[in-house]
């Protein structure tokens, strides 16, 4: 990958960061400040367009506008209800025990935000759950893993012990489809020069 590429990205997210250290694009990070309630009615689709934008808008607002902002929001869903980030150990627990067994879908909105214009693109990957034990729950869920992740559970660490099968992107379910990410970037002209290689990265 260019080496000279720089971003910003609106994220608090560390997985983000690992990710985008591996796809070699060099980075700095801003916090954006936004409410992320969804509104009433809201399509997950929607949602996490609309996260995704707000964080971008906020974030290049608070900058010198010379580089380009990546805004980016993960959510998972069950049935169609958004599952979010736990807020006690019972509530991780409540979650996984949820998705024991499930097919759930996990939704990445990325907004690119630059001075000729914006780019955007959602993601939907389908991941089943086997069936969990309520030891292996309590077990997980007394560990730091689950916290501040949408869902409870982080596929690229312990809890990707419990998938039986995913359909889609992984990197989308980490948090940074990299594949999608990688098109923007060249839609954008950030990326000068098209290649292949952009398939390794799914």
């Amino acid at each position: 990958m260019n080496n000279n590429v720089e971003i910003i990205l609106a994220s608090a997210s560390s997985r983000r960061c690992e990710l985008l250290d591996k796809f070699g694009i060099k980075y700095k990070r801003i916090v954006p400040q936004i409410n992320e309630k969804p509104f009433k009615h809201e399509t997950p689709e929607n949602y996490v367009s609309r996260i995704a934008f707000n964080k971008a808008k906020a974030v290049w607002m608070l900058s010198a506008k010379q580089l380009p902002v990546l805004g980016a929001d993960t959510i998972i869903t069950l049935d169609g209800s958004i599952i979010g980030k736990p807020l006690s150990q019972q509530d991780a627990e409540n979650c996984i025990r949820s998705l024991s067994g499930r097919v759930h879908q996990v939704f990445t909105g990325l907004l690119l935000w630059t001075s000729y214009g914006t780019y955007d693109v959602m993601v939907e990957t389908t991941v089943k759950f086997r069936v969990i034990t309520d030891a292996e729950i309590h077990a997980y869920c007394s560990t730091i893993e689950p916290y501040d992740k949408a869902g409870a559970y982080a596929i690229q660490g312990e809890a990707g012990n419990f998938v039986e099968y995913i359909s889609g992107s992984y990197t989308g379910v980490v948090g940074l489809p990299l594949k999608e990410l990688c098109v923007l970037l060249y839609q954008s002209g950030i990326f000068k020069n098209q290649s292949s290689r952009k398939e390794e990265y799914q």
